[in-house]
Parts: structure tokens; sequence; C-alpha cells
């Protein structure tokens, strides 16, 4: 896939994302719930920046749609920090494609919101995952 392919995924991602964490925020609260909002700023930011580069680059950025439907039931804390994980997760996947696809910068300033997006996954699940070829 190209670069402008990629940042129309990783943009969907990113406002999937943005939905997903007006779920979190409402079933947390003190500072998880901080937490939830700040990551869903930094993902507005971030779909700023997306936007920019697509346009950028000559495309028109992908509308975002009116609502997602979520992968599960998110009804207490336990779900809502399962779904912050997964968002994070999904996000980190489709960012190092990204940086798969891109160059020079592009492909550096990718692959570092990917690594701040696995660190979030962490964060939000509580579990460090196992990479490939860790005893």
């Amino acid at each position: 896939m190209s670069e402008m392919e990629r940042l129309g995924d990783v943009l969907e991602g990113v406002d999937a994302g943005i939905y997903a964490y007006g779920l979190v925020a409402a079933r947390l609260d003190g500072d998880e719930r901080d937490e939830a909002l700040s990551d869903m700023a930094s993902l507005r930011a971030e779909r700023d920046r997306l936007r920019a580069r697509i346009t950028a680059l000559g495309g028109t950025p992908p509308a975002a749609a009116a609502a997602y439907t979520p992968p599960f039931d998110v009804d207490d804390r336990a779900s809502a920090r399962r779904l912050a994980a997964l968002v994070e997760d999904r996000l980190a996947g489709q960012l190092a494609a990204l940086a798969a696809a891109s160059t020079d910068g592009a492909r550096a300033r990718a692959a570092a919101v990917a690594a701040q997006r696995a660190v979030r996954v962490v964060a939000w699940s509580g579990t460090a995952p196992t990479w490939n070829g860790a005893g």
C-alpha cells in the first residue's frame, strides 16, 4: 500500500479512536477519566496532523463516520479500559504500517507515534505484550 492509503487507514482509525475514548471516559472517573480525555485530545491533534499531511500530498481526507459500533459492550470500568487498550493496539499497528510505507521524516514520525501508542496499550491493559523473540 502507498503512504496515502496508509494515511487514510490511520485517519479512519484515529477517528474511531476519538469516538471510542468518549465511551471510555464515560465509564471512568478521577485520574482514569482524565487520562482517557488526555488520550482523546492527543488523538484529535493526531487527526489534524494526518488531515494536513493528506491534503499536502494532494489527497482529500476521508470524513469521520457519524458513529462507530464498539466491538463489545462498554458498560463498566474493566470494559472501558479494555476498549482503550484495543484502540491503542490497533493504532500502533496502523502507524507501524504507515512508517513502513513512508520515507524520511514522515517515517520517523509515524514510528515514534506508533511507539507512543504501544506504551498506551500497556498503560491501559496493565500488561506488557510478549514480542516475537522475547523469552
